[in-house]
């Protein structure tokens, strides 16, 4: 199949939609398929694809959105030209003001579309500003609830949820692919050692973007709870997010006399992201709202035991690896990140219960052949 995907920014900083609609790609190209990737911004296009690799998803750059981040006249001439020439369009996320444009595109030229929603319509998103996303449903959007040929939500949970906003039920649900390449051994915790130093107390991280809904909070106030009961722990935090918001959690650090515990990273990407993950003792991420929480997959994978919340779409998939899924307040997450760090057998146990099950759910060849079934059936559905 011919399978273009468009995303208006490739922006590892964007968050987790962006590493996964890049997976999608990788993975759908090395199973032979032209898979075209769309978008106006490749600061993150792995490099393989820029080199025009073997097997590689093909980059078309559209340049600099224009006025309201929309596509302008030329882009979509462009864009109607790639569209035409493809068997299956696959757009990510609800809330970019381009995707209404490219799903209109399809829909002129007879091209079905997939959109994979990534967790926009859950409950607590739609909690939020809730006014101008029913607005822009009943508007712009409205093409994107009512005419998707196939929607794609990740779990059960997320398909449940979003169903609410959807004008029809051909829902697939199906996990994201992820690239299980870097994963074929477990990652060496001595690349983040060299860079971040070691330390002599149990290590909790905490990798994501940082912002308000991952509620940060509740892990700098769990290790002062840990502090006070003798069982000292380093937090790392790594990610990025508003600079205010950083801030706010730097005081509440020092206010509560932890600063030295506490370790702001910035961003960590690539092996050295795996090395970090190898290096934690615990990952920890007490989200009030997750979609397929793919830092979750990755962490288990690494064979890091993982603490999590009922906010995560995913939530009973990872319970069934051995992620303890706690309530989301500091006194919860200080029980678990107790429990696990003070029982090292425990912690390894459960670490390869949790690759071995992520292993098995996100088989490569399993997923890619759900994917290419989704893509057929939006097809024979025209």
């Amino acid at each position: 199949m011919k399978i273009l995907h468009y995303f208006p920014t490739t922006r590892l900083s964007e968050g987790g939609t962006v590493r996964a609609a890049i997976d999608f790609c990788t993975v759908l190209a090395r199973r032979g398929h032209e898979v075209l990737w769309v978008t106006s911004d490749d600061t993150d296009v792995p490099q393989s694809w820029k080199d025009c690799d073997d097997a590689c998803p093909t980059v078309h750059m559209l340049g600099p959105l224009g006025s309201g981040n929309r596509l302008t006249k030329n882009q979509l001439i462009k864009i109607e030209t790639l569209v035409n020439a493809s068997d299956v369009v696959h757009i990510h996320a609800m809330w970019d003001l381009s995707n209404p444009q490219v799903a209109k595109t399809c829909k002129k030229n007879k091209t079905p579309w997939v959109l994979s929603v990534h967790g926009m319509l859950d409950d607590w998103s739609m909690g939020q500003r809730k006014l101008k996303k029913v607005l822009y449903l009943a508007t712009a959007g409205r093409i994107l609830a009512k005419s998707t040929t196939v929607f794609h939500t990740t779990a059960e949970e997320e398909k449940r949820q979003a169903s609410k906003w959807l004008k029809h039920n051909n829902i697939s649900v199906i996990p994201c692919i992820v690239d299980l390449d870097p994963y074929k051994e477990v990652p060496n915790p001595a690349l983040a050692y060299e860079k971040f130093g070691e330390v002599d107390a149990p290590t909790v991280l905490f990798l994501s973007r940082v912002h308000e809904k991952k509620s940060i909070e509740t892990l700098i106030d769990a290790t002062v709870i840990l502090k006070k009961k003798g069982v000292p722990i380093r937090l790392f935090i790594a990610g990025t997010g508003e600079q205010s918001y950083i801030d706010s959690l730097i005081r509440r650090a020092v206010d509560a006399g932890v600063d030295d515990q506490v370790t702001l990273l910035g961003m960590v990407v690539g092996d050295l992201k795996l090395s970090l993950y190898a290096m934690a003792d615990v990952f920890a991420l007490p989200t009030q709202q997750e979609n397929f929480g793919l830092v979750f997959a990755e962490a288990m994978l690494c064979e890091t035991p993982i603490i999590g919340t009922k906010g995560t779409d995913i939530w009973r998939e990872l319970e069934e690896g051995g992620a303890m899924i706690a309530e989301r307040s500091p006194a919860a997450f200080a029980h678990a990140i107790e429990t696990i760090t003070s029982d090292p057998e425990l912690a390894r146990s459960l670490g390869k219960k949790g690759r071995e099950r992520m292993l098995a759910w996100l088989n490569t060849d399993v997923v890619g052949e759900q994917c290419e079934k989704m893509y057929q059936n939006a097809i024979n559905a025209r």
